[in-house]
């Protein structure tokens, strides 16, 4: 989906204040791990944030169903969740996980249509649909975008908040949801990078931008 939009001619606008959001974080990825695809469809190091397991090299089958939805022009490297969450789900605490890291390739854009591509996200202000499927005891019932937060010459990053709401008996608070799409050129790669965080109030965002920005420090500095 990438490439195709990537081709579009759009006229660029000029970048929001929200792009310096992510810049200190960037700046210092800390503690940084490694993960190299061992079906060798991506040259990258994915550089989990330290303290992140794959879920895809330990439980296939759910890794299939936490990616359902994603078109089939992207492939799923890595889908990345807190160490001490992984462990409590492997001993039966089926209540998911409070934020992920999901690491992509997509169809390889040459310079000029990745250059294009930003200037679509730009005429977009940042939005973009999501088709992901939302678990099914979960109702989609609010989407704010965050609009672009951080961009350089070979990445653009954009968000959304999600309000979901529970489907099942009781009255449950409902949840928010925050994502940043990191859209990365790396060793001729196109990359789609997902960070996603729960959050206490749809403004409660400072820790989505610091998640994305230093898994992006993080990717930058396993691959110089």
């Amino acid at each position: 989906m990438l490439d195709l939009i990537a081709k579009r001619r759009i006229s660029p606008r000029k970048l929001p204040t929200a792009a310096l959001l992510l810049i200190a974080s960037v700046a210092f990825a800390g503690p940084c791990g490694s993960f190299r695809d061992a079906r060798e469809r991506s040259r990258v190091d994915f550089a989990p944030l330290d303290g992140f397991v794959d879920v895809c090299s330990r439980d296939f089958q759910l890794c299939v169903k936490l990616t359902q939805g994603y078109p089939p022009s992207v492939k799923t490297i890595g889908y990345f969740v807190p160490t001490e969450e992984w462990r409590r789900y492997q001993k039966g605490d089926k209540s998911g996980f409070s934020r992920y890291l999901i690491g992509q390739r997509a169809t390889t854009m040459s310079d000029s249509e990745f250059e294009g591509f930003k200037q679509y996200i730009h005429s977009q202000q940042g939005s973009m649909p999501d088709h992901t499927k939302a678990p099914a005891t979960l109702e989609l019932e609010e989407r704010v975008p965050l609009g672009i937060v951080h961009e350089t010459a070979d990445s653009i990053s954009f968000g959304a908040v999600t309000r979901f709401q529970s489907t099942g008996s009781g009255v449950l608070s409902p949840l928010w949801l925050g994502s940043i799409n990191i859209a990365l050129q790396l060793k001729g790669e196109t990359l789609c990078l997902y960070a996603f965080d729960t959050l206490k109030t749809p403004a409660d965002t400072d820790g989505l931008k610091s998640l994305a920005g230093r898994w992006l420090g993080c990717i930058r500095a396993r691959n110089p």
